[in-house]
């Protein structure tokens, strides 16, 4: 599934604030946490003080990518690049004192790594709980009706299966819209029937909301050991970066930890 889970530390506490989460994820997965740092760690005696403390608070045995040359969004991205079957995870929550400037609503390296890379990114957005690290015993899986939106669902599968947690394929409706909703019943149906046979357990969830993002938000908030995973193809305008609308304010509201994959539109 993954080999690599690549996360930016510095040893700051927003900077660990992620650790926790990564490094659940690779012990999850049997992957290796990749400490990336574009500060002056090169030298053998800084590198071994960051490794420690990173080994201290994540209890995971860790390798290091450094380069002091280019910005910490480049240097995630090569070590992405470099390092077979990656998993990046960054936060959505800017250091204080303004060193990272909001853009598109996330932090600059954030933004810029989800606008530039391919593989899976699981965010920790600015409300996430991350006080148990990632529990995670079902995976969320919001579907709008897009071929784009379904792509989602072969990583899902893959965490399922190597991961061994429910998968919930999530529908929302308007909370105006009458009738019983049978079309989008269906439609989850459908999903649900074709990926049964392989994943440990799949259930449907239909709600209403007065919006994708609000429905999806609502739901996750009585879900404590769950985690988002969604496609996303930052088609709603450039206000929203690398990100459509939902996803934008899924990551910005949710208490969970939300994994997206980028997709051409």
């Amino acid at each position: 599934m993954f080999e690599n889970v690549i996360v930016p530390f510095d040893g700051s506490p927003v900077a660990r604030v992620v650790l926790a989460p990564a490094t659940d994820l690779a012990w999850r997965c049997g992957a290796r946490v990749v400490i990336v740092n574009n500060s002056a760690v090169s030298d053998t005696a800084s590198r071994a003080a960051l490794k420690s403390r990173a080994r201290s608070q994540s209890g995971a045995d860790i390798d290091f990518w450094v380069d002091n040359d280019v910005t910490v969004s480049e240097a995630v991205l090569s070590a992405a690049e470099h390092r077979a079957d990656p998993v990046i995870v960054v936060g959505a929550k800017g250091k204080s004192g303004g060193i990272l400037r909001p853009k598109h609503g996330l932090p600059t390296a954030t933004a810029e790594i989800l606008a530039a890379t391919r593989c899976p990114v699981m965010v920790l957005g600015a409300k996430a709980d991350t006080s148990r690290g990632l529990p995670m015993t079902e995976l969320v899986v919001p579907l709008d009706g897009s071929p784009n939106g379904e792509r989602i669902l072969s990583l899902a599968v893959s965490w399922a299966q190597t991961m061994r947690v429910r998968v919930v394929l999530l529908g929302v409706v308007s909370a105006s819209a009458e009738g019983d909703h049978r079309a989008e019943r269906d439609y989850l149906e459908v999903h649900r029937r074709a990926i049964a046979p392989v994943v440990p357990e799949v259930t449907v969830e239909l709600v209403a909301g007065p919006d994708p993002a609000t429905g999806i938000l609502s739901f996750l908030a009585t879900r404590e050991d769950a985690v988002v995973a969604m496609s996303s193809h930052g088609r709603t305008g450039p206000k929203h970066g690398p990100l459509g609308a939902v996803a934008a304010k899924v990551i910005a509201e949710s208490p969970r930890a939300v994994v997206i994959r980028r997709v051409e539109a």
